[in-house]
């Protein structure tokens, strides 16, 4: 949680590039009910465009080679269904539990060339790969464990569960991408095979570069666990998303509603060629996956795989290996402009909204992996999983547990610091919360009749948190039409940004009874406008969720 301290050129230049566009008049919001879910710390200068790492690739799609037409019937039509089917695996994940193999987890795969050169996801195929953890904030992916065996399993025709017919390996896997390679070695039962007497059924290549808005995409897989048929599922394009360090076009989106054993499946344009990889996504959570990796960015994965040739992912940035955080002191919050503490303390009262850690810290590497994890005496609260972007060394980064706005629970707290290739233990803070005493040696703006107003800005299409979103309140009687024709400073109460997780703080309480304007925007979507007043019912604290449209 951030207590913005805001400049007159910073706002300018946030109003600048925020009414550019058009806008249109609807609610802000109203109070939600606030969900105990630990938040990430927030992030400094997200307005700030990150720069490049200078040992990263350009950000740029890969170019796909030219790829020879796809296989046709006499009729002149794209190879059917049914050879796609054909070449649509089904992934067994098998490690040794008392004495023999058992299934783990399944997910799916499409062979691409007819030796038995298999594409699918990394989270099915080698889930510790680094950058993995990272992309999907899941710790999971840091501490579990690698299968001991992938067998791949094919099947003669849609209504057959498939069979259990060949062991594959590990050829090359990108956790940034989530994208692995594995390739056929040996028959189901272990025996060699000499693959290149195989004759696969394949797909063919495409270029993920050349698909365009409202293109169809049909998509196979299957989502059921062993035994289940295969499932096909029809959609269109329905946009593309950026990733950082990656490139543009990095993930497709579509419509289609695909179950998350698709993960690592067949995603294909009209003609039959193979443009995506559907992947486990935030999406999922809510049962479903609606974005595909764009296959031009597997085609190095392929290439070392075809060539058995050693892949490194050139988007995943090592760590130092001399990573540090030393224990500063704990705080009622912290400065937006430098990270450093406002409010020293050792301990907390009842009652206490937020915990901030405040660490100096060195040895770090733009892009590399942390991981911070919060304890309340014995039982782990949260992990978060995140990308650094603070430099090599600072005297101050801070991290923070809250509850929306809600007394956060009395005991013993302790935030856990991870780095480094490994994610070995570099730093921790510990601290009281209900000792009885508040021991502060700075005092923070705390008005007891205003409701302090916190909440999240999301996407309104996918519910996706908007990173780097603004929210302005405006002071009350400011004509708002007026304002957003000609923004000023001076007619702003309250402003703040949202940090990568979509939350935002506003650093000043709104007072009971009063009409405050405001407006939240963000390049490349509409505004949202409207007012918020607070009566004496309303609670001391409000959580709002806005979203935004394109």
């Amino acid at each position: 949680m951030k207590r913005i301290q805001h400049s007159p050129l910073l706002l300018i230049f946030f109003l600048l590039i925020l009414f550019s566009f058009t806008s249109f008049a609807c609610q802000l919001g109203q109070a939600l009910e606030a969900t105990p879910t630990p938040r990430s710390r927030d992030r400094d200068n997200e307005e700030e465009e990150e720069p490049e790492p200078t040992d990263v690739p350009e950000a740029t799609p890969i170019a796909a080679e030219p790829t020879p037409e796809p296989e046709v019937e006499p009729s002149g039509e794209p190879a059917p269904i049914e050879r796609l089917q054909a070449a649509t695996v089904q992934i067994f994940a098998k490690q040794v539990i008392n004495g023999r193999l058992q299934t783990i987890w399944t997910g799916s795969g499409t062979i691409v060339s007819p030796d038995g050169v298999i594409l699918t996801n990394a989270h099915v195929a080698a889930p510790l790969s680094p950058g993995l953890a990272m992309l999907y904030n899941d710790p999971d992916l840091l501490f579990g464990e690698e299968p001991d065996q992938l067998v791949v399993a094919l099947s003669a025709s849609a209504d057959l569960p498939p069979t259990e017919t060949y062991v594959a390996e590990l050829a090359a896997a990108d956790g940034s991408l989530d994208l692995a390679v594995i390739k056929v070695t040996a028959d189901a039962d272990g025996n060699a095979l000499d693959t290149t007497t195989l004759d696969l059924p394949f797909v063919e290549i495409g270029d993920s570069n050349t698909i365009s808005l409202g293109d169809e995409i049909r998509i196979l897989g299957y989502p059921g666990a062993g035994g289940q048929t295969i499932t096909f599922t029809r959609g269109n394009v329905a946009g593309f998303e950026s990733q950082n360090r990656v490139g543009d076009r990095a993930w497709i989106k579509t419509d289609a509603t695909i179950s998350p054993g698709n993960s690592g499946g067949l995603g294909v344009n009209a003609m039959g060629q193979i443009i995506g990889v559907p992947s486990f996504g935030q999406e999922a959570i809510g049962g479903a996956i609606n974005r595909l990796r764009a296959i031009n960015y597997a085609l190095p994965l392929i290439e070392a795989a075809a060539a058995s040739k050693q892949y490194e992912s050139p988007y995943v940035i090592a760590g130092t290996g001399q990573e540090t955080f030393n224990y500063v002191t704990w705080a009622d919050d912290f400065s937006d402009a430098d990270g450093c503490a406002i409010g020293t303390r050792q301990s907390y009262p009842s009652n206490t909204t937020l915990a901030v850690a405040i660490f100096e810290y060195s040895g770090l590497v733009d892009g590399e992996q942390v991981v911070a994890a919060w304890w309340l005496d014995d039982e782990l609260l949260s992990t978060v999983v995140f990308e650094w972007d603070e430099g090599n060394s600072g005297d101050c980064t801070p991290f923070y547990f809250h509850n929306y706005g809600d007394p956060i629970p009395n005991g013993n707290y302790a935030v856990e610091i991870y780095a480094g290739n490994e994610m070995e233990f570099v730093g921790v803070a510990e601290t009281a919360v209900g000792s009885g005493n508040s021991n502060t040696t700075t005092t923070t703006n705390n008005n007891k009749d205003g409701v302090v107003v916190e909440g999240e800005i999301l996407d309104a299409d996918s519910g996706k948190p908007l990173s780097g979103a603004v929210i302005f309140i405006l002071q009350p009687g400011t004509d708002l039409d007026a304002w957003l024709d000609n923004p000023t400073d001076a007619e702003i109460y309250a402003f703040a940004e949202t940090d990568q997780k979509g939350y935002f703080f506003l650093p000043e309480p709104l007072e009971r009874g009063v009409e405050y304007p405001g407006v939240a925007g963000m390049t490349g979507y509409y505004n949202t406008e409207g007012f918020l007043e607070f009566t004496a019912e309303d609670p001391d604290s409000i959580y709002l969720t806005l979203e935004l449209s394109k």
